[in-house]
């Protein structure tokens, strides 16, 4: 039995009867007791129960990118990154003062005293994350290993619900050799350099913005992240979001006075609870009460109710051509993350969309703390320019949803040459609000006076980054405002 499921243009099958095969389970199983038995040589140990699960979920974000550590290094790596000092602990210096494993100690010992490392613990890492950091630190280690001596992998997920966690690393140990994991260490302390400038070089720029918003759900995007981490310091649309984003934080929805009754009854009603049943209702004869019960024409008291608030939706459309390119796009990209974050904080239901030659799927702002962040900031157009086609298949998508209470912020430069005719199409069905970004000196567009309202954003207003915040935040109010009268 098959099912599918959408997530904007985009659909995907499942086969909900698939399971993994025995034959396959059979082999997570050993490649999870393998890995487990390597533990017996980590030199971190977390105070806390459940350690081994938390190395494994992990593990299988690396192995998702392509990177099948052995478990030891995610394990100590990962818990000097994501928990704070005061409960991980370094196990006592080994006993034999040379060889790997000590060299290894000593590497450890370097990172937890770095003074990078509590800039971590300010807030709980999610496990995506945890995994892109362990990436950035043990990925070139991991390639001088793969192409000299690592051993095949036997499985590319390991199981987080299995009896081998509660099983003793000793009896592990004496049932799997660990020596494989030499190699990996041996290349890990030849790396030791690198790793510690990394610790101290990461920006920490995209924890932060992806800490403003709620983790997405479903699975994120981990080669997405990993891009996102990697970019250069310093990267426009990342920094332009980080500028704006903190900014409207204490944006709130405003609550409202009850304003409707908590006993007594205000009408007569077909429906309702039998203490709220006319009494006058009993005296029919059993026979009649019953065909009126079913018939639905019994009357009942009913409470006053407060009215149905119908929630607002808002859609951004962001030019994603290659026009955009440059500060446009740094400052398309902030707005658009900005807005989307004030609307939602506001109570309205906010999605992004990129268009070229045509609408590309439709990003919802509360997925944005997860996969869809790092697609928002990195999206490439790979299509041509075809406004027109684009918005007349967003005219006919939008009639068919008939959504009421629709917004449409339109981002864009001076040249998007819509026709009339589909501009008009949409404004019948929505609120239009456009932002021009650098446009020529005199705007000619032909469907301006069907928007709602449009705005500028000039080479003056990007001169000067201050300038470009001001007029950012500016905007979002404008919008706001104008897309909740």
């Amino acid at each position: 039995m098959q099912f599918s499921t959408g997530h904007g243009g985009g659909r995907r099958r499942y086969n909900r009867l698939a399971v993994p095969s025995p034959a396959a389970a059979e082999i997570a199983e050993r490649e999870l007791a393998r890995q487990l038995a390597t533990l017996s040589r980590a030199r971190v140990r977390p105070e806390e129960a459940g350690a081994e699960v938390q190395a494994v979920a992990w593990w299988n974000g690396l192995a998702r990118l392509g990177l099948d550590l052995p478990l030891v290094a995610v394990h100590d790596f990962g818990f000097l990154l994501a928990r704070p000092a005061e409960r991980v602990k370094l196990a006592a210096e080994p006993a034999v003062p040379d060889g790997p494993v000590a060299a290894y100690h000593g590497l450890l010992q370097e990172v937890a005293r770095s003074e990078s490392l509590p800039l971590f613990d300010r807030a709980p890492l999610r496990d995506e994350i945890v995994a892109i950091l362990l990436a950035r630190l043990l990925a070139d280690a991991f390639r001088l290993w793969a192409t000299q001596a690592k051993p095949a992998s036997a499985s590319s997920i390991l199981p987080l619900v299995s009896p081998h966690y509660r099983r003793s690393l000793a009896d592990l140990a004496g049932e799997w050799n660990s020596d494989w994991v030499v190699g990996f260490l041996d290349r890990v302390v030849e790396q030791g350099p690198n790793i510690l400038a990394r610790i101290d070089q990461f920006d920490l720029g995209p924890l932060r913005l992806l800490g403003y918003f709620a983790p997405g759900a479903g699975v994120s995007d981990l080669a997405g992240l990993y891009q996102l981490f990697s970019a250069p310091r310093g990267a426009g649309a990342l920094d332009f979001c980080l500028d704006l984003v903190p900014s409207l934080l204490e944006t709130r929805r405003r609550g409202s006075p009850q304003a409707f009754a908590v006993d007594g009854y205000a009408s007569l009603e077909k429906r309702g609870p039998l203490d709220a049943l006319l009494s006058s209702e009993l005296a029919h004869d059993p026979d009649v009460f019953e065909v009126k019960a079913l018939s639905d024409e019994l009357l009942f008291y009913g409470h006053e109710r407060p009215r149905d608030e119908r929630r607002q939706v808002h859609g951004i459309l962001i030019d994603g051509s290659v026009s955009m390119r440059g500060a446009r796009e740094v400052f398309a990209r902030g707005f658009a993350v900005a807005l989307a974050k004030k609307l939602s904080l506001m109570g309205s239901m906010v999605w992004l969309r990129f268009f070229d030659s045509r609408m590309h799927r439709r990003v919802p702002a509360a997925a944005l703390g997860g996969s869809d962040l790092p697609y928002l900031l990195g999206f490439r157009s790979e299509h041509g320019r075809h406004y027109a086609r684009a918005f007349d298949d967003l005219a006919w998508e939008l009639q068919a949803e008939k959504a009421q209470d629709l917004s449409l912020t339109i981002i864009t430069h001076g040249q998007c040459h819509i026709p009339r005719s589909t501009v008009a199409r949409l404004a019948s069905l929505a609120s239009l609000w456009g932002v021009f970004i650098l446009p020529p000196p005199e705007l000619v567009l032909d469907y301006l006076p069907l928007l709602r309202g449009h705005r500028l954003v000039t080479a003056e207003t990007l001169a000067r980054p201050a300038d470009s915040r001001r007029a950012a935040l500016a905007l979002v109010d404008a919008v706001t405002v104008e897309s909740r009268r």
